[in-house]
This record gives structure tokens, C-alpha cells and sequence, in this order.
């Protein structure tokens, strides 16, 4: 079998929920589906559409990204 079960570690995210009132900007389209957005001028990587309610990341200063709030809330614990 190529592919093997790993556990994943766990670890501690960053992460902040787009509100209603936060402006979207697109920086980079690269591709059709895939460019980079800043709201209130944290830039991240978002490889599908950026919605209020989705997540911007960031794991260290160079890994930051979009979830979207339905796989947000299936990998992380958060408070309702």
C-alpha cells in the first residue's frame, strides 16, 4: 500500500473570523481559483471564494490561509 495512517500532532492556531464589516481585496489572482486577499492588511492565501464567516489562519508569519467556517469548526474546538 502506497499511503500509511499518520496521527496528526496537535497544535495551537491563530486564527480570526471575517466579520460583516471587513473589506475583502484580492492582491494576486494566480489562477482561476487561487490568489491572495488581504482584510485589514493581513495577506493569506485562499485557493476558493472568501466569505464573511470563513477563518484567515496563520500558522507562522509565512503560513497564513483561508478555511472556510465548516472545516474550521470540523478541526478546531471553538467557543460558541
Amino acid at each position: 500500500m502506497l499511503f500509511q495512517p499518520y496521527q496528526s500532532k496537535p497544535i495551537e492556531r491563530q486564527a480570526y473570523q471575517i466579520q460583516p464589516h471587513d473589506k475583502i481585496h484580492p492582491v494576486i489572482k494566480q489562477f482561476a481559483k487561487t490568489g491572495e486577499y488581504t482584510v485589514q492588511g493581513v495577506i493569506f492565501k485562499a485557493h476558493e471564494e472568501v466569505k464573511v464567516g470563513d477563518w484567515i489562519v496563520r500558522l507562522t508569519e509565512d503560513d497564513t490561509y483561508h478555511c472556510t467556517d465548516e472545516v474550521f469548526r470540523e478541526r478546531n474546538i471553538v467557543p460558541e
